[in-house]
């Protein structure tokens, strides 16, 4: 049994803030049937890097298929996928119907798109009254911003997660990485999906749901917007040092091999103590300046530099493993290589599934980062494959959910409405 069998998605997102919502509640047993069309298809499909097909001939970054995308295999899995042209009359009047069948309408354009087709919340709801209509737009649908388009990093910019991060003045910010706020919005929408469905299922009523990008971006300033009110104290970048607990050293450290680092945190005396064994008590270790936690916090370059020093002939992996058994807080930083071949928690955590694709076979997906012990939950979903092809479950829609016949179709891909 899925916890969320029976429950239909109407999936009109795209890229990864849109599209991953609608991904976590098909591992939960939804059924999310995404809306697609071939001249205007979420650009993941056809961007690199390019999942390999046995036989083929083209580079790895080069693409001759809609259905290799490597991104959006990704951020797709468990999902359905039929054509429909809603520029055209008659794609409206089918989606009409799709939503009379379904429980949610989740999409991710522009906050007025839906609006400009004619197909706004009071449209939805005069066709299915308990509908749940979720916009998840980069700045919500109120305010002065609401017409503008954003990206990841455009939601973490404006929030002033970008200024947050990287190395103290005179260096520039250093961001969260590309997609730090797609993830982040795509969890906020499955958040709000399954409370507006858990609502639904007490009182009948279906609702509208206004997402943004930028406003999960905001709840992760919270400390320093805090500090700011209270204390009027504005932020200041700390790069790898800890910037409210204290501890030293704490950072990054170069180890043996080409670009291998390894993250080091020491909050206690006693854990210095047992770094310093590890070290094998080198004389400047035994500096009165390295004595305290006080000490060294006021001395971190010149310690930093010193471990660094030692770090540099270490195999990382196995000074992780003597570290952490001495009671040290270290953690190699991994490569993406590392967490698919090598690190043994994740393999043994089983976090790549093996899914079909029609087109490529089957591959590894990342399944989601929970499991229950009383419901089965993965992300293969209630149909127990990978991201769809374009158009791949148009028989399943327009012939068994809208009872076309063949005719009827025909004739509407004649008139390219499918």
């Amino acid at each position: 049994m899925r916890p969320l069998q029976g429950v239909r998605i109407l999936d009109l997102t795209w890229l990864l803030a849109g599209a991953g919502g609608p991904r976590l509640l098909a591992a939960l047993g939804a059924e999310v049937i995404r809306l697609e069309w071939r001249d205007r298809l979420d650009f993941l499909r056809y961007s690199p890097p390019v999942i390999p097909v046995e036989g083929a001939t083209e580079s790895r970054r080069e693409m001759k298929s809609v259905n290799r995308g490597g991104l959006f295999n990704d951020n797709n899995p468990g999902k359905r996928s039929f054509s429909l042209n809603m520029a055209h009359p008659k794609g409206k009047e089918i989606f009409k119907r799709l939503v009379t069948l379904s429980d949610v309408v989740v999409e991710s354009f522009r906050a007025d798109a839906m609006t400009k087709w004619g197909l706004g919340y009071e449209v939805l709801r005069s066709l299915k009254p308990d509908i749940i209509y979720v916009q998840q737009s980069g700045w919500g649908h109120k305010g002065p911003y609401w017409k503008y388009a954003s990206y990841g990093p455009i939601a973490q910019g404006i929030s002033g997660l970008t200024d947050q991060s990287g190395l103290p003045e005179p260096y520039p910010p250093a961001g969260w990485g590309y997609s730090y706020m797609d993830w982040s919005g795509a969890y906020y929408t499955a958040i709000s999906m399954l409370l507006a469905l858990y609502y639904k299922k007490r009182t009948g009523k279906g609702q509208y749901i206004d997402g943004s990008q930028i406003e999960p971006a905001i709840f992760m300033t919270g400390t320093a917007i805090l500090d700011y009110l209270v204390n009027g104290r504005h932020w200041q970048r700390t790069g790898n040092r800890a910037p409210y607990k204290p501890a030293a050293p704490h950072g990054a450290y170069r180890c043996e091999g080409a670009d291998r680092w390894i993250a080091i945190a020491v909050s206690s005396d006693a854990e210095w103590r047992a770094l310093v064994a590890e070290m094998g008590t080198p004389a400047w270790a035994r500096d009165p300046k390295f004595a305290t936690l006080a000490t060294r916090i006021i001395n971190q370059d010149e310690l930093d530099a010193r471990i660094s020093e030692w770090t540099r002939s270490q195999e990382p992996f196995a000074l992780q493993d003597r570290l952490q058994k001495a009671g040290i807080a270290a953690g190699v930083c991994q490569t993406s290589q590392d967490r698919v071949e090598r690190d043994p928690q994740l393999k043994h955590l089983k976090w790549l599934i093996p899914l079909p694709n029609a087109e490529v076979g089957t591959w590894p997906i990342k399944d989601v980062p929970f499991h229950f012990t009383r419901a089965t939950v993965d992300q293969g979903g209630p149909i127990g494959r990978a991201s769809p092809c374009y158009g791949e479950d148009n028989d399943y829609v327009y012939g068994e959910l809208l009872k076309m016949s063949k005719e009827q179709r025909a004739q509407l891909e004649q008139e390219g409405v499918i």
